[in-house]
C-alpha cells in the first residue's frame, strides 16, 4: 500500500522562518499582528493549509512537542515516519515588518475555509477532529459581516494572498474565526 495515497490531510510540510506575513484589517479594534514564521502543509505539491506564527515563537521546539504526543498507539513522530511525511526548513532571513499591533494582547485567529472545520472551531477546537487543543473560553459567537482581513505571505515557492470578508467573534472578544473568501464556505 502506498501510504502517501491514503487519506492523510497532508503528505509534507515546510517550516518558513524569518518571513513576513503581512496582516491587514479594516476594523481598528481587531488586534492581529504580522507574523514572521509559517508552516505550509502540502498534499502533493499543492498547499492545503497554512499556519502563521509570531516572531518570537520557538517554532522548532513547538513542533518537537507536537511530534512527541501520542497518536494511534505511537508518537506522532513515529506516525509521520511510518506515513513518510516529509518536511523541510527554509529561512527567508527577512527583516521583520510590524503593523503596530500589540502581539501580547492580540486576538486568537483561526482562519476557516470549510464547513466541518467551522463547525468544530465554533465549539472551540482548532481542527476538524476532536482534540483537547483549542480555545474553549466560550462557545457564544457573533457574526461580523463587514470585516475584512487579508494575509499576504511570500515563501520560497509560493505567494499567498488570503482574503476574508466576514468572521465570527466570541462574546468575550478573545477569538475570531475569519471566513476565507473563495472557499467552500462562500460558494
Amino acid at each position: 500500500m502506498d501510504l502517501k495515497k491514503n487519506r492523510n490531510p497532508f503528505i509534507k510540510y515546510k517550516i518558513v522562518k524569518n518571513c513576513n506575513c503581512i496582516i491587514t484589517t479594516n476594523l481598528e479594534d481587531i488586534n492581529i499582528s504580522n507574523k514572521h514564521n509559517a508552516i505550509v502543509f502540502y498534499k502533493g505539491d499543492k498547499p492545503v493549509r497554512l499556519m502563521v506564527i509570531n516572531k518570537d515563537t520557538e517554532i522548532e521546539k513547538c513542533i518537537n512537542i507536537a511530534l512527541n504526543q501520542n497518536f494511534k498507539n505511537m508518537t506522532l513522530r513515529e506516525w509521520y515516519e511510518k506515513q513518510k511525511i516529509e518536511f523541510s526548513i527554509i529561512d527567508r532571513k527577512e527583516q521583520a515588518i510590524y503593523n503596530g499591533k500589540e502581539n501580547r494582547k492580540e486576538i486568537d485567529v483561526g482562519s476557516c475555509d470549510r464547513w466541518k472545520l467551522l463547525y468544530n472551531m465554533l465549539k472551540g477546537s482548532y481542527t476538524e477532529d476532536i482534540t483537547p487543543y483549542g480555545n474553549y473560553e466560550t462557545d457564544k459567537y457573533e457574526f461580523i459581516p463587514n470585516i475584512q482581513i487579508k494575509y499576504e505571505l511570500e515563501t520560497d515557492t509560493e505567494m499567498f494572498v488570503i482574503e476574508h470578508n466576514c468572521a465570527f467573534i466570541n462574546e468575550i472578544r478573545t477569538r475570531i474565526i475569519p471566513i476565507q473568501e473563495n472557499s467552500k464556505l462562500t460558494k
